[in-house]
């Protein structure tokens, strides 16, 4: 066997192996017949396939950049937050992910080779610039997303102070142009403030100061005799899971959820002191409530019975492992699931109970954003002055 031949089958196993892995467990699962997801199958496919692409395509192809788009769309194929960095941007891409969306408040996916905005923080660099939450990335800085890979993506949101950068948005079917002016950005510190007579907590991220700060906020709740309290998880897409539970300790105790992989706890999260907070609580979610908030929404709804008011949540709060492979590239990917007080692994979105979106609201409500609709249904709740019908509270 000739060194490229064995270069060759060796980068073959390394993408062909998971995906082949990954097909045996689910027919496991089935009770199929093993031999009908045969790991040679699989590399014989891909061997047919890309001896085609190299022989006869139209243009002369990189075997390189053939591998690495390979593993792009493999890791894309597992989930929007899995990835693969080619060795030679291993080193400035560890640069990228300390940056994060730090300097342009904007947190990106990429799902079926579509990049879209997960969530936007408000009062940053993006939101400022007119992106909005599910837009659609069409082209950035006029290079195409549809073949970009997501961490060339991340990494030109983390350039340098002052850089610009355009962004060509598809948005319910119109394209739309924008410039986004990095600057440093963080994030707000949970705030509560009185919205129509009501208590409302503003969570905008979990990092190492959010406790102190919802401590802060609860207490302060409590000395104004508030009975509810409305907390707002909208666009809280960053931060750390292990702060989610550590906040929902000042709600509730006793054991809030687990860390598992395949099945097996690798760590429980469990809450002893007395809670801050013995009233009514209702929550505010969308599409952007990704992770942590998510963590946070599902403990506080198991355990104290609070409400959820708005969108669906994205449904993914997994820690990110990684890998170093032998040609010096690095795979990113999700290796273990946070789960809520029932154990279940939250990996699908939480259903709000009572739904606000484009498909529930009245024909007077047309022109209203549905941003101020989901806050008002919210205050409304806590007031009284709306209701959820048992059998959508009880399903």
């Amino acid at each position: 066997m000739t060194r490229n031949r064995a270069v060759f089958f060796t980068l073959s196993l390394v993408l062909v192996l998971p995906i082949a892995t990954a097909t045996y467990l689910a027919a496991a699962s089935a009770k199929k017949d093993a031999s009908e997801d045969s790991l040679f199958k699989y590399l014989s496919v891909f061997t047919e396939v890309l001896g085609l692409v190299r022989q006869s395509y139209v243009d002369h192809t990189d075997l390189d950049e053939l591998m690495a788009a390979s593993l792009d769309g493999a890791t894309d194929a597992l989930d929007p937050f899995s990835l693969y960095v080619p060795a030679r941007s291993v080193e400035s891409y560890e640069a990228v992910r300390q940056v994060g969306s730090r300097r342009s408040g904007l947190w990106l996916l990429k799902q079926d080779g579509v990049v879209f905005a997960a969530a936007v923080q408000a009062g940053s660099p993006a939101a400022e610039a007119g992106v909005k939450q599910g837009d659609v990335i069409g082209k950035v800085d006029g290079e195409a997303t549809r073949l970009m890979p997501l961490w060339r993506v991340q990494q030109t949101l983390a350039g340098a102070v002052g850089n610009k950068v355009e962004l060509d948005l598809l948005r319910f079917g119109d394209r739309i142009e924008v410039t986004l002016e990095l600057a440093e950005f963080a994030s707000p510190a949970p705030r509560l403030r009185e919205e129509d007579g009501q208590a409302v907590l503003r969570i905008s991220n979990f990092d190492e100061a959010t406790v102190s700060a919802v401590k802060v906020a609860l207490r302060r709740a409590a000395k104004e005799g508030r009975s509810g309290l409305l907390i707002d998880l909208r666009g809280v897409a960053g931060g750390d899971c292990v702060v989610a539970y550590e906040v929902a300790g000042l709600f509730t105790r006793g054991e809030l959820g687990k860390l598992v992989h395949r099945d097996k706890a690798i760590e429980t999260f469990t809450a002893k002191a007395k809670p801050l907070w013995n009233g009514r609580l209702v929550i505010l979610t969308d599409r952007g409530s990704v992770g942590p908030a998510e963590i946070l929404a599902a403990i506080l709804r198991d355990k104290l019975s609070a409400e959820l008011v708005g969108r669906r949540t994205f449904g993914y709060a997994g820690r990110m492992g990684e890998e170093d492979l032998a040609s010096g590239g690095r795979l990113i990917f999700t290796d273990a699931f946070f789960t809520g007080p029932d154990g279940e692994p939250l990996r699908e979105g939480l259903a709000p109970d009572l739904r606000v979106d484009d498909h529930s609201r009245s024909l007077a409500e047309t022109d209203a954003e549905i941003d101020d609709l989901i806050l008002e249904r919210g205050l409304g709740l806590l007031a009284g002055e709306e209701e959820i019908e048992p059998a959508k509270k009880a399903a």
